[in-house]
């Protein structure tokens, strides 16, 4: 039995990107995980890791908010932890502006609003991680932390494309969405940052090396596990799917007696 966990990093009404990310593990590897995890955040007195606080410096990471070393350091532990006991990471971010730019012309927020398309995806990008190793997809549990906004879309959408009944759980039930929240958060700064730089503009060793160290937990041959939507692939998503275009959608207006 495998399980994935995943987890959410930004809000579909305002920033930049919102990204979905996670990882795949057996039971066996999941104990062994929450051991290891366990064992970190108490090596450095934290009870939970929460990136919205721990990347700005805030809650109780408030006092080694400029200590770059131990900083450094606990990601370092947790990351070592992930590449050990995981099985495969997967990702999906959302470029926020190119889906309003889309959504003008076709109903791809009545499809699927940005975070049930990051969520769904990632599905999509396990079932074909799976029947690559030849995993039976019915022996995958996915798990998503609960309280992000339209989880009641990714429950609809996950069951509409794939069949599958997605499950959301507090974030306290398992120390997995943590290391979810750490990918997610991490993927959406990079694309945040490459956005603003240009397409093309940066490369892996641009970006933050907390990034550049999940880069090297299994994410398929070619990186295939992560990926983005960003204008152009969003439009290339409605047509794919024959979403038709909104101006065919209109009544037309009823002649005047």
């Amino acid at each position: 039995m495998f399980t994935g966990y995943f987890d959410a990093s930004g809000h579909p009404n305002q920033g930049v990107a919102l990204s979905v990310a996670g990882f795949v593990a057996t039971a066996e590897q999941w104990i062994e995980f929450e051991k290891n995890w366990k064992a970190a955040l108490s090596a450095y007195d934290v009870a939970e890791l929460h990136m919205k606080d721990f990347g700005p410096g805030a809650g109780e990471f408030a006092s080694w908010k400029d200590d770059k070393r131990r900083r450094r350091l606990f990601l370092e532990r947790l990351i070592n932890v992930i590449k050990t006991r995981t099985r495969h990471s997967f990702v999906s971010c959302v470029m926020l502006e190119g889906f309003r730019k889309v959504d003008e012309h076709y109903p791809l927020s009545e499809m699927n609003k940005p975070y049930a398309l990051a969520g769904i995806t990632c599905i999509d990008k396990v079932r074909t991680w799976a029947r690559r190793w030849k995993i039976d997809e019915k022996q995958v549990a996915y798990m998503f932390e609960d309280g992000d906004k339209d989880r009641g879309d990714l429950l609809r959408c996950a069951k509409r494309d794939h069949g599958v009944a997605a499950k959301f759980m507090d974030k306290s039930e398992a120390v997995a969405f943590q290391a979810a929240d750490l990918l997610a958060y991490e993927h959406r700064l990079a694309n945040q940052r490459i956005f603003a730089s240009g397409s093309g503009t940066l490369a892996m060793n641009d970006l933050r090396r907390s990034l550049q160290a999940l880069d090297d937990v299994p994410h398929g041959d070619n990186g295939e596990s992560w990926g983005v939507y960003d204008e152009h692939d969003l439009e290339q998503h409605c047509a794919m799917n024959k979403y038709p275009a909104r101006t065919s959608l209109r009544k037309p207006a009823r002649a005047a007696n």
